[in-house]
């Protein structure tokens, strides 16, 4: 199962009004894409039901595994390499929203959380306190911190929404199973992850934006990927 907690509804005028089956088309099927990837891989799959277990427990509905846990996985299944272990990532993006504890000592206890049950580099941020560091205006939810990141590519995120079937035989009336739905939340076009592109975010630096490509040698290890006309300035 998946969902995209980007998606307008069918019932929205302006979007029915410039609707474009083909795109629409493109969208679904990178959807799905992304979908059958993740589901695919054990591994994360197993991060990502860690992570809703112990965001359940702490009654945190909007949280999500986000940057190189999935712009990297897509890049690695785009180029053809087999996907990289986790425990080779330089950390996994964990990031949350909640105003009711913005302390660092939040993020660091489920982090320890996170590694009693799966031991990675786990790195946990609680977006409601970040736009103090980042100097912008309040973030107002993990969505809306995504939109200030400094390219495109690495504003997506995906969660594992855990729900509680009932079985409808009687006979089995006193068991349950668990399902889970994978969401996608991307701060912009889903396409600009697939279309090899490195896309530099206007609401950060361009000099920011440059350090991280060569920081991170995106263009080095993805050689397919092109950088965009405002990132070769």
């Amino acid at each position: 199962m998946l969902k995209d907690s980007n998606a307008k509804p069918a019932t929205d005028k302006l979007s029915t009004e410039h609707f474009d089956p083909i795109a629409e088309c493109c969208y679904l099927a990178q959807l799905a894409q992304l979908n059958e990837w993740f589901e695919q891989d054990t591994v994360r799959m197993q991060a990502l039901t860690v992570c809703a277990a112990v965001f359940a427990k702490l009654n945190i509905t909007d949280w999500a595994i986000a940057a190189g846990f999935v712009r990297d996985f897509v890049w690695d299944n785009l180029h053809g390499f087999p996907s990289r272990e986790l425990s080779a990532l330089n950390d996994i993006d964990v990031i949350y929203y909640c105003e009711k504890n913005i302390t660092q000592t939040q993020e660091k206890h489920i982090e320890q959380l996170l590694f009693s049950v799966m031991p990675l580099k786990w790195s946990v941020k609680n977006q409601a306190r970040m736009h103090i560091r980042n100097l912008d205006p309040q973030y107002h939810s993990c969505l809306d911190a995504m939109g200030y990141w400094p390219e495109k590519q690495t504003a997506i995120a995906v969660k594992l929404n855990v729900l509680k079937v009932q079985p409808q035989q009687p006979a089995s009336s006193n068991s349950s199973s668990d399902i889970g739905a994978l969401v996608f939340t991307h701060a912009f076009e889903l396409a600009c992850l697939f279309n090899f592109s490195l896309t530099h975010n206007p609401k950060r630096s361009l000099t920011l934006f440059q350090q991280r490509v060569i920081q991170k040698q995106w263009l080095a290890r993805y050689p397919k990927l092109i950088l965009q006309p405002s990132a070769k300035k």
